[in-house]
């Protein structure tokens, strides 16, 4: 979200009467607004901080005078001595203190300076009234200009401003009036939306406590007397409700920007709680508990009639990030909640383009390779020794793994496990691992669970592949690999079948879903598991299927073997 944030406001607004009640309106404090970086709007164009004569204040955003140096402190002193509002070009060097609030890389910026006075203080009670409100405005900020330093709000729905509040993110208008530049700068503020807590555990007090931080409109609610109570429940901001899921509703009036938790550890007031959630338009539903008492809730309120919408449902709520201890457990549910909102997957930063590589120890995930059927419609012998391209199928699928970060690739074999065998005579890879699945006549269900067995203990899940696929490519299974180090979720790729979209290989099984996986005893189990998790599973579209293409009959090895 480039935006304001709604708790910048609030604690800027808190500062400034902080500061006027102490210096009993005396001191001469100025606002800075950062607007461009090296030219251009930058991402958090809109940031603000306080300057104030001495260090005599401290909090967020706000710097002492005393701390700077060169062309800013001449420029603040200039306006702190009534010299009225200017724009300054700035060069900030990486030790600058000014960098601390969060501009980004050094380089020269566009500012801003204010002196604090009752117009600006104004223009912040009107956007806390708005926040409170829970509706979102546009600030406008003439920057250049013959009202330099003029502040107004836009409502979000307005025409002129519709666009940038909905793409949330700043923008710079230039216009010329009278033959002279004007430029306005337009910046966001959402509303952080409202957060229904349910529940009045250690987790529940402490994502109350994180959230109402963050800026959101927070109310818990219990409808176990009494249970709302005592110091862990003295938070700011916070309205706590003795209750359940309607009276909650009536309070809060949930609406498509609200998120929910729901943490009370009852199983009956989990599937009331839900059952309202789910029917409400909330954008975020989450659940703590084991994956068998979700999906026992799941097939409950199916039973009722209650479906999660794609993309809302999530079980269990929290950010993969090790959570053990309550604290780290709600923080873990705020931070996916604050993902979930600005439509990231919340994976790690230092992962993304740009980012700055680190040593670090990562979770080794295993790749499994189903081979242990019977094959009884390939003519002709085994298909696994079959060959395609000069070497036999089954090898192109285990070279295709090895030629990845899959650690270990595991095979598991069964009938013709010699044929098998054969055609994996010579690699010498320490990861490759073969096992044998004596129950094999069982189908696909028991080679899976036989290959479970085999995953290391810390392993996040499982890549599943398919012995009788030789076009499912390592760049394929590195792209599925990567999705589920990022998500944590169950990850395939999606390609335009004759019915509509059909998930493929590979296919990422999280940990979490094995049980499920092998409580649905059929051979299709982990594709049932797929269909079941499609909204909230990472689907990577293809362009064509041919990479799905399997091999089941000689027809369809020499099908494969024409030029595509």
């Amino acid at each position: 979200m480039n935006s304001i944030r709604p708790r910048e406001i609030l604690d800027i607004l808190q500062l400034l009467r902080a500061i006027e009640s102490a210096a009993g309106g005396g001191t001469r404090t100025v606002l800075a607004t950062f607007v461009t970086l090296d030219g251009s709007v930058f991402s958090r164009a809109g940031v603000m901080a306080v300057f104030v004569p001495t260090a005599g204040f401290s909090g967020d955003g706000i710097i002492a005078v005393t701390e700077l140096q060169g062309p800013l402190r001449r420029e603040i002193d200039a306006v702190a001595a009534g010299g009225g509002p200017r724009l300054a070009v700035l060069d900030l060097a990486e030790d600058d203190p000014v960098l601390a609030l969060g501009l980004g890389p050094p380089g020269r910026v566009e500012v801003l300076l204010e002196p604090v006075d009752d117009r600006v203080r104004e223009h912040f009670i009107a956007m806390r009234e708005s926040l409170l409100r829970n509706e979102g405005v546009v600030c406008g900020l003439e920057i250049e200009g013959s009202d330099l330093g003029r502040r107004w709000l836009y409502r979000a729905d307005d025409p002129q401003v519709k666009e940038c509040y909905e793409e949330i993110s700043p923008e710079l208008v230039e216009t010329s009036v009278a033959g002279r530049v004007q430029r306005t700068f337009l910046c966001p503020v959402h509303p952080m939306g409202k957060a229904l807590v349910f529940g009045s555990g250690p987790v529940a007090a402490a994502l109350s406590r994180h959230l109402a931080e963050l800026g959101f409109s927070v109310f818990a609610a219990d409808p176990r007397p009494g249970r709302l109570k005592g110091p862990d429940w003295q938070i700011p901001g916070v309205a706590l409700i003795e209750g359940g899921w309607d009276q909650a509703r009536s309070v809060a009036q949930p609406d498509e920007e609200t998120s929910v938790a729901v943490l009370t550890r009852s199983y009956a007031l989990d599937l009331e709680t839900l059952q309202g959630a789910l029917k409400s338009p909330a954008s975020y539903v989450g659940i703590i508990g084991p994956q068998k008492r979700t999906l026992r809730l799941l097939a409950e309120l199916a039973a009722l009639e209650t479906r999660p919408r794609p993309g809302v449902f999530f079980a269990p709520a929290g950010l993969d990030i090790g959570a053990e201890a309550p604290a780290e457990t709600a923080l873990s549910i705020a931070a996916e909640i604050l993902a979930a909102r600005s439509g990231r997957k919340g994976g790690r930063l230092s992962s993304r383009r740009g980012g700055v590589p680190v040593a670090r120890t990562r979770a080794r995930v295993p790749g499994l390779i189903l081979a242990a059927g019977a094959g009884t419609r390939f003519a002709g012998g085994s298909k696994l020794s079959a060959l395609f391209e000069g070497k036999p199928i089954l090898r192109h699928v285990v070279d295709n793994a090895l030629a990845t970060r899959l650690d270990p690739v595991i095979v598991v074999l069964g009938c013709a496990a010699q044929e098998g065998l054969q055609a994996l005579a010579g690699i010498k890879d320490p990861r490759l691992r073969v096992v044998f699945n004596p129950l094999w006549e069982g189908g696909q269900t028991s080679s899976l669970e036989v290959g479970l067995r085999e995953m290391p203990h810390h392993a996040p899940g499982a890549i599943k592949l398919l012995g009788d696929m030789p076009l499912v490519k390592p760049w394929l299974i590195e792209r599925v690999l990567s999705e589920f180090e990022l998500s944590g979720r169950l990850a395939f790729p999606v390609y335009e079948g004759p019915d509509g979209p059909e998930g493929g290989f590979p296919l990422a099984i999280p940990r979490s879903l094995f049980g499920e996986v092998k409580l649905l005893a059929r051979d299709d189990s982990d594709e049932a598991a797929a269909r079941e998790h499609w909204a909230e599973a990472v689907r990577i579209p293809l362009a064509d299927g041919r990479s799905q293409a399997d091999i089941d009959t000689a027809a369809d090895l020499a099908e494969l073997a024409r030029p595509a």
